[in-house]
This record gives structure tokens, sequence and C-alpha cells, in this order.
């Protein structure tokens, strides 16, 4: 009974294992254009032919893949790539996979701080307003990582941290709702390579304790703007250079 248990088991993490692995090299293939919108890529037993999938794990990746906008299900053709403006560049999977294609990178970089440029500074405001002792414990500890950061990983993970403090101050779920994505963003500019000087390190830390400041302060009008400010610097920072 206890063999057969495991050989359960087994195959219940195989079947995880092969459909993430679908989901992951489907997904990145359709980002990248490699599959092209409006391309059929085969039928379902195709795919899991390709895969040496079951059907079960198939049939599971597809549904995934399917929610996160990429392909449809079309009688007679088989599954269809979907046009990209259906992609729900929402989900962090896409957003991470866009990030990571040369060729979408500039555009999804783009069109986050688009999204954090409308959210973040409202949040900020909305911080000043509503944060709580938790919340401004978990600024100031986010602050305190920043200065004392023990590598270039850590430091993303300080700057993560700081955000999503705010955006949970703010006291709107929607908003916290934000923080993966901002995380997703922020994580993958860090895995470019991007490297900060000792001078803009000060800057960096400067900037995000104008907007603590302002929050602690209650000052809505002064916590969105230097919101806004710490924003557009990094933006500016963070753009990526015609090759």
């Amino acid at each position: 009974m206890k063999q057969e248990r495991d050989d359960v088991d087994t195959q219940g993490a195989a079947s995880i294992g092969i459909h993430e692995t679908i989901v992951t090299t489907m997904g990145k293939r359709i980002v990248s254009g490699y599959y092209t919108p409006g391309a059929a890529i085969g039928s379902e037993t195709d795919i899991g032919q390709t895969f040496n999938a079951s059907r079960t794990a198939t049939r599971e990746a597809l549904k995934i893949l399917g929610s996160k906008g990429l392909i449809e299900g079309k009688p007679k053709i088989g599954i269809v790539v979907r046009p990209n403006e259906r992609w729900n560049m929402m989900d962090s999977m896409v957003l991470d996979w866009a990030l990571q294609d040369a060729n979408q990178a500039r555009k999804a970089i783009s069109d986050l701080y688009a999204l954090r440029m409308a959210i973040e500074p409202k949040a900020a405001r909305m911080a000043a307003r509503n944060y709580g002792p938790a919340d401004e414990g978990a600024v100031r500890r986010a602050l305190r990582g920043m200065a004392t950061y023990l590598d270039e990983n850590d430091r993303v993970e300080q700057d993560v941290a700081f955000h999503i403090a705010i955006l949970a101050a703010s006291g709107n779920r929607l908003f916290y709702s934000l923080g993966e994505l901002i995380s997703v963003g922020l994580r993958h500019l860090f895995h470019a390579g991007l490297q900060a000087t000792s001078e803009e390190d000060d800057r960096w830390i400067t900037r995000h304790k104008r907007v603590a400041d302002a929050v602690f302060s209650r000052e809505e009008d002064l916590a969105e703007a230097e919101m806004n400010a710490l924003l557009r610097e990094a933006q500016e920072t963070h753009e990526i250079k015609p090759s």
C-alpha cells in the first residue's frame, strides 16, 4: 500500500514538473515572437507529444497559458496564439517573460513605469492619510535595510519592501496587489546588471527617505510629489538605451 502511495506521489510530482515546463517554454516562445500572433501551434495531442507529457499535464498547462491571455483553442484549427494586446501583462509571469526578451524589454519597462506613475504617487498620498504603526514599522525597516544592505540582491529586496510597504499603508488592497509586478520589474533590472555607485546609492536612499518623511508627517501633497520625483529619477536611470 505504501509503495502504491509513493508511486502516485511520484507521478503527481512529475506531472506538476512537466506542466510547469510546458507553461514556461511555450510562454517564453509566445512572448518572444517565436510563435507569432494568430499562429496555430498544434492540437492538445501534438503539444503533449512534443513534451512527452500526459494528457492531464498538457491540458493543465494549456489552461494556465489560456488564463494568461496567450492562447485560445479554435475548432478544427487547434491551439492559436492570441494577439499581444490580449495578453495579461498584469500577470507577473507574462511580465517577467517580456522583460527577459530583448525585443519586448524596452516596451515592458516603459509600460511598467507608466503604471507605477499612475498608482504609486496616489498610494503615497493615501498612505500619508491612512498609515498605522505597523505600516510605519515596515517602511522604517526597509529604509534601514537600504542603508545596510549586504549585496546587490539584498539592495533590490529592500527597495521592493519599501514600495510594497507604501502600497500597503495606502489601505487600498488593489494597490497592494501591484507589489508583485513591481517586484518582478525591480528584480529584472538587478539581474540586468544595473549597479549603483556610492553617489547614486546616497541619492537613492535620500529619495526614499523623503517619501517616508512626507508620509509620516501626513503631508499628502508632498508625499505624492516625492514619490513622483523618485519614480521619474528611477525611470531615467533604468531606461534602456537604443543599441
